[in-house]
């Protein structure tokens, strides 16, 4: 028969449980996301913008019709050119508080399910990347992120790449 030992030191789960119950980590608001998302978006659209006024310049594009003329291929490396300027502008932010331009404004920030800082390759890869690719899929998907982005009004408040980064976006309390 074995009895508790009082002297014995908490198990891991019951220090993170503590801890996560002694910080702040209050999800973010339903209006909080959507303000990040689209101050990011802002940001997003104006750089393809620019890239579109710079194939125009060019002479690859006469109209914003020409665009379908650029193929699968075209969109994608136009996709992965937009992705790396976002990724750029958002590193330093990203990497040492876990928030986008977007973000930083709203007033949010990305942390892992025990609210550490992610891991760059973890926001980039399995969280941006995820959101920003997901869209070039023929025919699927449109459809496929608009899926992503539904799944914010569950009751965990975490869209697809949340999901697969294991992240979660929580206020950012001063």
């Amino acid at each position: 028969m074995q009895s508790e030992n009082p002297y014995e030191p908490p198990a891991v789960e019951e220090v993170a449980a503590s801890l996560l119950q002694s910080t702040s980590l209050e999800l973010a608001s339903l209006s909080q996301r959507f303000l990040g998302a689209f101050i990011d978006g802002l940001i997003f659209t104006a750089f393809n913008f620019l890239c579109g006024y710079a194939l125009y310049l060019a002479g690859f594009i006469r109209s914003f019709d020409d665009y379908d003329n650029l193929g699968i291929l075209g969109a994608t490396l136009l996709s992965f050119v937009s992705f790396a300027f976002h990724i750029s502008i958002n590193w330093k932010f990203l990497s040492t508080s876990g928030q986008t331009i977007g973000k930083k404004m709203a007033k949010t920030r990305i942390v892992t399910l025990d609210g550490r800082l992610p891991l760059m390759v973890d926001l980039v890869f399995k969280r941006e990347a995820f959101f920003t690719f997901i869209v070039e899929i023929p025919v699927v998907g449109l459809y496929l992120s608009l899926i992503d982005i539904l799944f914010i009004f569950g009751r965990q408040r975490r869209c697809i790449h949340d999901l697969i980064a294991g992240t979660r976006v929580i206020k950012a309390h001063p």
